[in-house]
Protein backbone atom coordinates (compact mmCIF):
# COMPACT_ATOMS: atom_id res chain seq x y z
CA UNK A 1 0.00 0.00 0.00
CA UNK A 2 1.53 3.45 -0.81
CA UNK A 3 1.64 6.32 1.20
CA UNK A 4 -1.10 7.86 -0.06
CA UNK A 5 -3.64 4.82 0.26
CA UNK A 6 -2.44 4.81 4.33
CA UNK A 7 -3.14 8.46 4.17
CA UNK A 8 -6.84 7.81 2.76
CA UNK A 9 -7.53 4.90 4.93
CA UNK A 10 -6.52 7.20 7.86
CA UNK A 11 -8.57 9.77 6.85
CA UNK A 12 -11.68 7.78 6.38
CA UNK A 13 -11.84 6.36 9.65
CA UNK A 14 -11.29 9.79 10.88
CA UNK A 15 -14.75 10.91 9.32
CA UNK A 16 -16.74 7.70 10.06
CA UNK A 17 -19.82 8.14 12.22
CA UNK A 18 -20.20 6.14 15.22
CA UNK A 19 -23.00 4.01 15.15
CA UNK A 20 -24.71 6.09 17.55
CA UNK A 21 -24.42 8.92 15.89
CA UNK A 22 -27.97 11.02 15.15
CA UNK A 23 -28.07 13.77 13.23
CA UNK A 24 -29.10 16.95 14.78
CA UNK A 25 -33.04 17.56 14.42
CA UNK A 26 -33.65 20.46 11.06
CA UNK A 27 -33.80 23.67 12.90
CA UNK A 28 -36.87 26.02 13.33
CA UNK A 29 -38.51 27.94 9.84
CA UNK A 30 -40.84 30.86 10.17
CA UNK A 31 -43.70 31.96 7.71
CA UNK A 32 -45.11 34.99 7.59
CA UNK A 33 -49.14 35.06 7.41
CA UNK A 34 -50.94 37.84 5.88
CA UNK A 35 -54.59 38.54 6.53
CA UNK A 36 -56.58 38.81 4.05
CA UNK A 37 -58.65 42.00 5.70
CA UNK A 38 -57.13 44.55 4.98
CA UNK A 39 -58.31 46.83 7.84
CA UNK A 40 -56.62 44.45 10.34
CA UNK A 41 -53.83 45.02 12.51
CA UNK A 42 -51.10 43.38 12.58
CA UNK A 43 -51.58 42.77 8.62
CA UNK A 44 -48.61 40.36 9.01
CA UNK A 45 -48.28 37.34 11.94
CA UNK A 46 -44.98 36.00 11.81
CA UNK A 47 -44.86 32.33 13.24
CA UNK A 48 -42.06 29.60 13.96
CA UNK A 49 -42.75 26.49 12.96
CA UNK A 50 -40.68 23.17 14.57
CA UNK A 51 -37.83 21.95 12.32
CA UNK A 52 -39.60 18.52 11.80
CA UNK A 53 -42.22 16.70 13.97
CA UNK A 54 -43.82 13.51 13.10
CA UNK A 55 -47.19 15.32 14.03
CA UNK A 56 -46.50 17.66 11.04
CA UNK A 57 -46.67 20.50 13.63
CA UNK A 58 -43.80 21.70 10.71
CA UNK A 59 -46.12 23.06 8.60
CA UNK A 60 -48.61 25.67 7.91
CA UNK A 61 -51.75 24.17 6.76
CA UNK A 62 -54.06 25.62 4.69
CA UNK A 63 -57.02 25.04 6.55
CA UNK A 64 -55.90 27.26 9.67
CA UNK A 65 -54.88 30.27 6.77
CA UNK A 66 -58.57 29.83 5.58
CA UNK A 67 -59.82 29.44 9.12
CA UNK A 68 -57.95 32.78 10.16
CA UNK A 69 -59.13 34.85 7.11
CA UNK A 70 -62.86 33.30 8.00
CA UNK A 71 -62.54 34.33 11.77
CA UNK A 72 -61.29 38.13 10.46
CA UNK A 73 -65.05 38.43 8.99
CA UNK A 74 -66.75 36.81 11.68
CA UNK A 75 -65.20 38.66 14.93
CA UNK A 76 -68.06 37.76 17.32
CA UNK A 77 -66.52 34.31 17.62
CA UNK A 78 -63.34 36.22 19.45
CA UNK A 79 -64.45 38.97 20.47
CA UNK A 80 -64.86 38.58 24.54
CA UNK A 81 -65.51 34.94 23.97
CA UNK A 82 -63.41 31.80 25.68
CA UNK A 83 -61.19 30.00 22.86
CA UNK A 84 -59.96 26.62 22.73
CA UNK A 85 -57.89 24.91 20.41
CA UNK A 86 -57.06 21.68 19.54
CA UNK A 87 -54.22 20.06 18.01
CA UNK A 88 -53.17 23.80 17.46
CA UNK A 89 -49.60 23.36 15.77
CA UNK A 90 -48.29 26.88 14.97
CA UNK A 91 -51.78 28.02 16.23
CA UNK A 92 -52.67 30.60 14.07
CA UNK A 93 -56.37 30.38 14.09
CA UNK A 94 -55.64 31.44 18.29
CA UNK A 95 -53.50 33.71 17.65
CA UNK A 96 -56.02 36.20 15.63
CA UNK A 97 -58.84 34.85 17.95
CA UNK A 98 -56.85 36.75 20.77
CA UNK A 99 -55.65 39.50 18.27
CA UNK A 100 -59.30 40.53 18.23
CA UNK A 101 -59.54 40.58 21.74
CA UNK A 102 -60.85 37.04 22.75
CA UNK A 103 -61.38 36.77 26.48
CA UNK A 104 -59.22 33.48 26.97
CA UNK A 105 -57.44 31.57 24.52
CA UNK A 106 -56.24 28.30 25.65
CA UNK A 107 -54.05 26.41 23.00
CA UNK A 108 -53.21 22.74 23.11
CA UNK A 109 -51.47 20.36 20.97
CA UNK A 110 -49.80 17.01 21.79
CA UNK A 111 -48.51 17.16 25.41
CA UNK A 112 -44.74 17.21 23.45
CA UNK A 113 -41.87 19.47 24.48
CA UNK A 114 -40.83 20.83 21.14
CA UNK A 115 -44.58 21.53 20.37
CA UNK A 116 -45.52 22.79 23.24
CA UNK A 117 -42.32 24.67 23.34
CA UNK A 118 -42.60 26.26 20.12
CA UNK A 119 -45.99 27.30 20.73
CA UNK A 120 -45.00 29.20 23.83
CA UNK A 121 -42.43 30.91 21.42
CA UNK A 122 -45.25 32.43 19.36
CA UNK A 123 -47.37 32.96 21.96
CA UNK A 124 -44.91 35.22 23.62
CA UNK A 125 -43.52 37.34 20.13
CA UNK A 126 -47.06 37.52 18.49
CA UNK A 127 -49.54 38.21 21.64
CA UNK A 128 -46.91 39.14 23.89
CA UNK A 129 -49.18 41.09 26.54
CA UNK A 130 -51.97 38.71 25.83
CA UNK A 131 -49.52 36.69 26.95
CA UNK A 132 -48.09 38.36 29.98
CA UNK A 133 -51.80 39.18 31.49
CA UNK A 134 -52.59 35.31 30.87
CA UNK A 135 -55.36 35.91 28.42
CA UNK A 136 -53.05 33.51 26.10
CA UNK A 137 -52.27 30.17 27.93
CA UNK A 138 -50.06 27.16 26.33
CA UNK A 139 -51.09 23.59 27.35
CA UNK A 140 -50.27 20.26 26.48
CA UNK A 141 -53.42 18.41 26.60
CA UNK A 142 -54.58 14.73 24.83
CA UNK A 143 -57.78 14.82 23.14
CA UNK A 144 -60.73 12.78 25.05
CA UNK A 145 -58.61 12.86 28.51
CA UNK A 146 -59.89 14.81 32.06
CA UNK A 147 -61.11 18.07 30.78
CA UNK A 148 -61.04 19.64 33.58
CA UNK A 149 -57.64 21.10 33.48
CA UNK A 150 -58.87 22.50 30.27
CA UNK A 151 -62.30 23.91 32.29
CA UNK A 152 -59.98 25.74 35.15
CA UNK A 153 -58.83 28.46 33.32
CA UNK A 154 -62.55 29.18 33.00
CA UNK A 155 -63.37 28.32 36.76
CA UNK A 156 -60.41 28.95 38.84
CA UNK A 157 -62.87 27.05 42.09
CA UNK A 158 -62.04 23.80 39.66
CA UNK A 159 -58.72 24.05 40.24
CA UNK A 160 -59.14 22.91 44.01
CA UNK A 161 -61.94 20.66 43.32
CA UNK A 162 -61.46 16.95 43.84
CA UNK A 163 -63.50 15.54 41.26
CA UNK A 164 -61.80 14.22 38.27
CA UNK A 165 -64.05 15.69 35.46
CA UNK A 166 -66.92 17.74 34.16
CA UNK A 167 -69.15 15.01 34.24
CA UNK A 168 -68.22 13.81 37.65
CA UNK A 169 -70.58 16.13 39.66
CA UNK A 170 -67.89 19.05 40.26
CA UNK A 171 -70.27 21.93 41.83
CA UNK A 172 -67.27 23.63 43.00
CA UNK A 173 -69.22 26.53 41.15
CA UNK A 174 -70.92 27.31 38.05
CA UNK A 175 -68.94 26.01 35.33
CA UNK A 176 -68.46 28.67 32.12
CA UNK A 177 -67.83 26.37 29.17
CA UNK A 178 -65.89 27.62 25.73
CA UNK A 179 -67.49 29.72 23.53
CA UNK A 180 -65.72 28.69 20.66
CA UNK A 181 -63.67 25.72 19.97
CA UNK A 182 -61.12 25.37 17.27
CA UNK A 183 -60.12 22.24 15.35
CA UNK A 184 -57.82 22.85 12.37
CA UNK A 185 -56.78 19.75 9.92
CA UNK A 186 -57.24 17.27 12.63
CA UNK A 187 -59.98 14.93 10.35
CA UNK A 188 -57.15 13.06 9.38
CA UNK A 189 -56.54 11.63 12.41
CA UNK A 190 -59.40 8.61 12.15
CA UNK A 191 -58.51 6.68 15.53
CA UNK A 192 -59.04 10.35 17.21
CA UNK A 193 -62.24 10.98 16.17
CA UNK A 194 -64.46 10.18 19.18
CA UNK A 195 -61.52 11.84 21.45
CA UNK A 196 -62.01 14.58 19.54
CA UNK A 197 -65.32 14.85 19.98
CA UNK A 198 -65.65 13.67 23.48
CA UNK A 199 -63.18 16.62 24.57
CA UNK A 200 -65.51 19.12 22.41
CA UNK A 201 -69.15 17.88 24.05
CA UNK A 202 -67.86 18.37 27.43
CA UNK A 203 -66.53 21.66 27.01
CA UNK A 204 -68.67 23.66 25.01
CA UNK A 205 -71.13 26.15 26.09
CA UNK A 206 -74.83 24.68 24.89
CA UNK A 207 -76.84 26.55 22.76
CA UNK A 208 -74.57 29.41 21.88
CA UNK A 209 -71.39 27.97 21.85
CA UNK A 210 -69.65 26.53 18.10
CA UNK A 211 -67.11 24.05 17.49
CA UNK A 212 -65.39 24.85 13.59
CA UNK A 213 -64.03 22.09 12.12
CA UNK A 214 -61.88 23.00 8.86
CA UNK A 215 -60.04 20.33 6.87
CA UNK A 216 -58.90 19.46 3.40
CA UNK A 217 -59.02 15.72 1.94
CA UNK A 218 -55.09 15.02 2.24
CA UNK A 219 -55.37 11.59 1.04
CA UNK A 220 -58.59 11.44 -1.32
CA UNK A 221 -58.69 8.19 -1.05
CA UNK A 222 -60.05 8.38 2.55
CA UNK A 223 -62.45 11.46 2.39
CA UNK A 224 -65.16 8.63 3.49
CA UNK A 225 -63.10 7.97 6.91
CA UNK A 226 -62.55 11.66 7.03
CA UNK A 227 -66.21 13.05 6.42
CA UNK A 228 -66.90 9.77 9.32
CA UNK A 229 -66.45 12.27 11.89
CA UNK A 230 -69.75 14.41 11.23
CA UNK A 231 -71.47 11.20 11.27
CA UNK A 232 -70.36 9.95 14.74
CA UNK A 233 -70.99 14.02 15.81
CA UNK A 234 -74.48 14.29 14.02
CA UNK A 235 -75.47 10.87 15.75
CA UNK A 236 -77.87 11.36 18.62
CA UNK A 237 -76.48 10.08 21.98
CA UNK A 238 -77.14 6.42 23.10
CA UNK A 239 -77.93 6.61 27.02
CA UNK A 240 -76.51 3.56 28.75
CA UNK A 241 -78.77 2.03 31.32
CA UNK A 242 -77.12 1.61 34.53
CA UNK A 243 -73.81 -0.64 35.02
CA UNK A 244 -73.88 -0.97 30.75
CA UNK A 245 -70.69 0.85 29.78
CA UNK A 246 -69.85 -1.64 27.46
CA UNK A 247 -67.36 -0.83 24.66
CA UNK A 248 -69.75 -1.62 21.97
CA UNK A 249 -72.75 0.93 23.31
CA UNK A 250 -69.67 3.38 23.32
CA UNK A 251 -68.60 2.70 19.58
CA UNK A 252 -72.64 3.15 18.63
CA UNK A 253 -73.54 6.28 20.42
CA UNK A 254 -73.32 9.37 18.97
CA UNK A 255 -72.76 12.55 20.59
CA UNK A 256 -75.88 14.87 19.52
CA UNK A 257 -74.19 17.82 17.40
CA UNK A 258 -75.92 19.58 15.27
CA UNK A 259 -73.66 19.90 11.74
CA UNK A 260 -73.73 22.49 9.30
CA UNK A 261 -71.26 23.36 6.22
CA UNK A 262 -70.18 26.91 6.37
CA UNK A 263 -67.21 26.98 3.36
CA UNK A 264 -65.15 25.74 0.73
CA UNK A 265 -62.27 27.11 -0.57
CA UNK A 266 -59.69 26.06 -2.92
CA UNK A 267 -56.01 26.64 -2.09
CA UNK A 268 -52.64 25.38 -3.50
CA UNK A 269 -52.44 21.84 -2.40
CA UNK A 270 -50.02 21.35 0.61
CA UNK A 271 -47.75 18.99 -1.37
CA UNK A 272 -47.97 18.66 -5.42
CA UNK A 273 -46.28 15.98 -5.72
CA UNK A 274 -48.41 13.63 -3.93
CA UNK A 275 -50.97 11.15 -5.13
CA UNK A 276 -54.60 11.81 -5.53
CA UNK A 277 -56.91 14.39 -7.04
CA UNK A 278 -54.95 17.83 -6.86
CA UNK A 279 -58.58 19.44 -6.92
CA UNK A 280 -59.32 17.90 -3.69
CA UNK A 281 -56.39 18.21 -2.60
CA UNK A 282 -56.37 21.63 -2.83
CA UNK A 283 -59.86 22.17 -1.28
CA UNK A 284 -60.19 23.73 2.21
CA UNK A 285 -63.47 22.64 4.02
CA UNK A 286 -64.99 24.39 6.99
CA UNK A 287 -67.79 22.97 8.88
CA UNK A 288 -69.40 24.49 12.32
CA UNK A 289 -71.47 22.21 15.13
CA UNK A 290 -73.39 23.04 17.71
CA UNK A 291 -74.92 21.26 20.76
CA UNK A 292 -78.89 22.36 21.65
Amino acid sequence: MSDSDSSEGELEGMFTLPKEYSPPPPEPTFEVFTRACKDKQPQEIRLRLVGSHPLWGHHLWNAAKVFANWMDSHPEHSLSKNVLELGAGAALPSFVAAINRASKVIITDYPDSDLISNIQYNAEHVAPQQTKEGIVVVQGYLWGSNTKPLLAHLNPAMSNSPSASPSAGDTAEPKQLFDTIILSDLLFNHSQHRSMLKTCKETLKPGTGRVFVFFTHHRPWLADADNKFFEIAAAPVIEHSKGDESSDNERDSGFGFKVEKILEEKMTPMFLEDPGSEEVRATVHGYTMWLD
